[in-house]
């Protein structure tokens, strides 16, 4: 076995909030080919490693292994992981409206940022799930525990339904008119705004940011030989200089260099 990756199919109850749940295993770094580079997208991503952690680098700054267990945010920053040695994790990967139903914190407390997790949830109850995952004998032992402790995690607390604001905003092609929106919505935009902050650790502006930025990423991948003039123009920024400064911002590199690196991931726009 050199790279082994497995998705899982996700608890009806956690379904709603919770995207995919993957797991990936790597023998050495040798086997994985260099840093893979992940941009940012928004969403909240908890993994827990059974064997040994990887390596990660958020932009401008030094790598460092990962903690066991985390829960890892890129709202304004991609990151870079490989392995440090044979290793081994099982992630979730929460719908953007997804993480703040299972945190017990507001998720602009683990925004833009690798966050231990046992400095959100109980130590107890992270160390309970880290040792069964590390003495589980099968990928699904593994994954049953944790659906298990996310469900217990859910019902504990449970937060409002955001999906609907966070679909409208995600979905809806620039440009934008955040107080339109709110209106739309039927709700203030202030309050529209205090909720994306508790709730995704950003402001609707910055999704809006984002979601065109992935719409991009998205294009690019499935036409990599595009105009990026068209590209530009059809995931709806201003102009070509604000097009690569955005992929700057978000991937540290061109819409260019971009469609060229097989090794650098983006989330696909809901």
């Amino acid at each position: 076995m050199a790279i082994r990756y497995r998705e899982f199919a996700v608890h009806e109850a956690l379904a709603p909030y919770v995207r995919l749940i993957w797991l990936l295993e790597c023998d050495g770094p040798a086997l994985f080919g260099g840093p893979e580079r992940i941009v940012a997208d928004g969403v909240v991503e908890a993994i827990f490693h059974y064997r040994t952690p990887f390596r990660m680098r958020f932009a401008d700054a030094e790598a460092g292994l990962q903690p066991v267990s985390l829960l890892v945010s890129q709202t304004r920053r991609f990151v870079e992981i490989e392995p440090a040695g044979a290793g081994g994790f099982v992630a979730v990967r929460f719908h953007p409206w997804g993480a703040h139903q299972f945190l017990p914190v507001p998720v602009r407390d683990v925004a833009d940022r690798a966050t231990p997790a046992d400095e959100v949830w109980r130590r107890p109850d992270v160390r309970e799930i880290e040792e069964r995952m590390g003495t589980a004998t099968t990928d699904e032992e593994r994954v049953d525990a944790l659906q298990a402790f996310l469900l217990r995690r859910l019902a504990r607390h449970r937060r409002p339904d955001i999906s609907g604001l966070v679909r409208t905003l995600w979905r809806t092609p620039s440009p934008v008119r955040i107080d339109r929106i709110a209106d739309s919505l039927g709700i203030g935009q202030r309050r529209l705004e205090r909720t994306f902050e508790t709730g995704l650790g950003m402001t609707p502006k910055h999704l809006t940011r984002l979601a065109r930025f992935l719409r991009a990423c998205q294009r690019l991948r499935e036409a990599p030989d595009a105009r990026l003039t068209g590209v530009a123009y059809d995931a709806g920024f201003y102009d070509q200089a604000h097009f690569i400064h955005e992929f700057r911002a978000f991937a540290g590199m061109t819409p260019g260099k971009f469609a060229a690196d097989a090794r650098v991931s983006a989330l696909e726009v809901e």
